[in-house]
């Protein structure tokens, strides 16, 4: 059996070499179940949210405010009054999906015994308005209760999604049902009620939130030929930042357009913890995963701290061309048109055309997978501007097809070249077959020439104006026998004629 990697060429097509993070970071698209719990003693500000499960055995204590335990006189009405509120920025963009939730708190009594005792939550995800705003049910809370009294509040979430810097706040209210008395006579109530978080004992939260909101920036993608190595580094993210990562678990996974995914992974290189970030890096070495000429893409897995997967992948195409000087990819001027013509390269200005091309392909038959860069540049002087680039596939034996549609609105003559391989990462056995120039004439628009340039508009030009111009010939000559087979007029009958 002939050995396919005599000597291993590879390379980034389109110098797909990323220098610097992206503007913007690709997102998982999972959604997983997360325990919430919700840290901070409210009395000295806002508390905070977070996916760690409380390690201490001491809670903390906020106050509720001893204003609110009675009801109001004379009205007996229920007085809500402000606990405090939990607030954590998210670093990443993401979404909550829709559905029923639970908020679990915890209240005690540090003096006396208060009846009815209820709390009220308003949660807010992204900002803007409130998502959900629900009450707990009545329990009484007394000093002499040796255990602590839990409240849950169920409520909705629907279609709430959140962005990087965005917040999510649980606002806390609490009430009493004490009978309401004349401050003026009755005194103040002088009963403590205190909230208690932050405890192994009392995990107050929300539990079962499914959650989808890591994110990846794929920074640098590099073939590292001397080595025959990928090198691959990622910046990876949490909402909740880096406390919510498990930074010992990291796998690099890589999948072809043609191979599929094959249980293909990286090497693990190295981490660093990048403020609320992670840094990680990873080679892939094709060669020893035979793998073949194919246009590869990457996918970071990640486990969080509470056993979670995460998936993001990478929208760079990584074309890897892995044969040397086994393969010829060409054009000749006749592989060119302009509208399904070869050598009339004329058009109106603004009138869109298409440029149809066709790539031929000879060598190894071995190869079993050939991606081909394409490029179409205007020239202007000593400036080469890329109007379009693409990649097509076609082994050897075969031939691939293309059709770039534009548009000039002025007059003029314009040099064009179609250029396979403009960036010279393919090794071929023929490196000077590879570019068609061409000169493109385009002309004042006509008014007579309106039937063309609609067809041209709904068709795209190319093979398929000829068939529309054909079925609008069928169409008017159809309608012109049916009218020339009617008289003109009628006889009436007429007895006086």
């Amino acid at each position: 059996m002939q050995v396919f990697f005599r000597s291993v060429l590879a390379a980034a097509f389109l110098a797909v070499v990323l220098l610097s993070q992206p503007a913007q970071a690709e997102n998982s698209a999972d959604f997983n179940t997360l325990d919430f719990y919700f840290y901070g003693d409210l009395d000295n500000g806002n508390g905070n949210i977070s996916t760690i499960h409380p390690i201490s055995d001491t809670d903390v204590q906020s106050d509720c405010p001893q204003s609110a335990n009675r009801l109001s006189w004379p009205g007996q009405d229920r007085q809500w009054e402000t606990v405090g509120s939990w607030v954590t920025e998210f670093q990443t963009p993401g979404e909550v999906a829709s559905g029923d939730y639970t908020f679990t708190i915890w209240a005690n009594s540090t003096q006396g015994t208060v009846e009815d005792v209820q709390f009220r939550i308003s949660v807010s995800i992204g900002g803007g308005a409130a998502d959900a705003v629900e009450t707990s049910q009545s329990k009484t809370v007394t000093d002499s209760s040796e255990t602590a009294t839990r409240f849950d509040i169920n409520f909705d979430i629907t279609n709430a999604s959140f962005s990087a810097g965005s917040e999510i706040t649980v606002d806390l209210e609490y009430s009493g049902g004490e009978e309401g008395e004349n401050p003026l006579t009755g005194g103040s109530s002088t009963e403590q009620i205190v909230v208690l978080t932050s405890s192994m004992n009392h995990p107050s939260g929300v539990s079962n939130m499914s959650v989808n909101h890591y994110s990846a920036w794929f920074s640098e993608i590099t073939v590292e030929e001397f080595q025959d190595r990928v090198y691959v580094k990622t910046t990876v993210a949490s909402g909740f930042g880096n406390g919510d990562i498990d930074s010992s678990e990291w796998i690099l996974g890589v999948y072809g357009m043609a191979s599929g995914n094959e249980g293909m992974t990286a090497d693990f290189n190295m981490k660093s913890s990048q403020n609320d970030t992670y840094e990680v890096s990873f080679y892939w070495y094709y060669n020893r995963d035979n793998a073949i000429s194919d246009v590869y893409n990457f996918y970071i897995q990640i486990r969080d701290i509470q056993e979670n997967s995460w998936e993001v992948i990478s929208d760079e195409d990584l074309y890897l061309v892995i044969h040397d000087s086994e393969v010829d990819n060409y054009l000749t001027p006749e592989d060119v048109k302009i509208n399904n013509q070869t050598g009339n390269f004329k058009v109106n200005a603004g009138s869109s055309f298409t440029i149809d091309v066709t790539i031929s392909v000879q060598g190894d038959p071995l190869i079993r997978y050939n991606p081909i860069p394409v490029s179409i540049v205007l020239i202007d002087g000593t400036t080469e501007l890329v109007l379009y680039e693409t990649a097509v596939f076609a082994n050897p034996g075969a031939t691939a097809q293309l059709s770039f549609r534009h548009t000039f609105d002025k007059e003029g003559e314009y040099t064009i070249k179609v250029i396979i391989d403009r960036n010279n990462v393919v090794a071929e056995s023929d490196e000077f077959n590879n570019i068609n120039e061409f000169t493109l004439s385009v002309e004042e628009s006509e008014e007579d020439n309106a039937i063309q340039s609609f067809i041209d508009d709904v068709t795209g030009g190319g093979a398929t104006t000829l068939v529309v111009l054909l079925l609008v010939s069928l169409l008017l000559a159809f309608a012109y026998l049916r009218r020339s087979a009617e008289p003109d007029f009628e006889w009436e009958e007429d007895d006086e004629f």
